[in-house]
């Protein structure tokens, strides 16, 4: 990440953030409010973005699998952050996925958009689990758009409210004893989410970061097992 781990000094446009009621999506609103950027917020609910309380945040309501919807939040955007997944929709999430990516990227060819920013997941040598693949896929169908693509891929979230983190959290403070499965053995490199949100901003906006995937990681790879630990030792 060390030659995009900056903001440009001239960080102005207007930025939109795709899937902004999710975890990473509701952080980063307000993260790039904080620099003098448009930013507007889009999601299939416009209620719970109302919710948000945000002020000076463009708001709409957009659906990566309408394409008819795409149009008007992609209108004017310099950088669109593409944050949205369909495993919630359950067995058929990674044809949905697929389907989304293939009409967010002809959307935002056809809007001018100057960058797209995709958040995926770490990829390892042999991918098999079908989210880990479906994430990899997203990442490419939408480079085989025209609107140039940078890819983060990210291991496990610490922060407030990420699924991961809150999960190993609950497990650690409230089962002193666990017959663990193997998966708590893996290892891979956490990383802060303020980390990961100026990780996102940086690649938004440097010009050496266009066409890029980067792993978005700490410096040590832990175990799920060792970071419960460490969990329970601070509680």
């Amino acid at each position: 990440m060390t030659e995009a781990g900056a903001p440009s000094s001239d960080l102005t446009g207007r930025y939109l953030v795709f899937g902004a009621s999710g975890y990473i999506g509701s952080n980063l609103v307000p993260f790039l409010r904080q620099y003098p950027v448009t930013v507007r917020a889009a999601a299939r609910n416009l209620e719970v973005l109302r919710s948000r309380g945000w002020e000076g945040v463009e708001l709409v309501q957009a659906d990566a699998l309408d394409s008819g919807s795409l149009e008007h939040s992609l209108a004017g955007v310099d950088v669109a952050f593409y944050l949205v997944h369909s495993m919630a929709a359950g067995r058929c999430f990674s044809e949905l996925d697929r389907e989304a990516a293939h009409n967010f990227a002809a959307a935002a060819a056809a809007a001018g958009v100057g960058r797209i920013v995709y958040l995926g997941g770490l990829v390892p040598d042999e991918p098999s689990g079908e989210h880990i693949l479906s994430r990899r896929d997203t990442g490419d169908i939408l480079r085989g758009g025209s609107v140039p693509v940078t890819e983060l891929r990210a291991g496990i979230i610490i922060g407030p409210g990420s699924a991961a983190f809150e999960v190993m959290r609950d497990l650690a403070l409230n089962l002193p004893v666990m017959i663990t499965p193997r998966w708590v053995r893996a290892k891979s490199p956490p990383i802060a989410l303020q980390n990961l949100l100026a990780y996102l901003l940086g690649v938004a906006r440097s010009p050496a970061a266009a066409g890029k995937i980067y792993d978005a990681g700490g410096p040590q790879e832990v175990s799920y097992e060792d970071m419960m630990r460490l969990v329970a030792e601070l509680a």
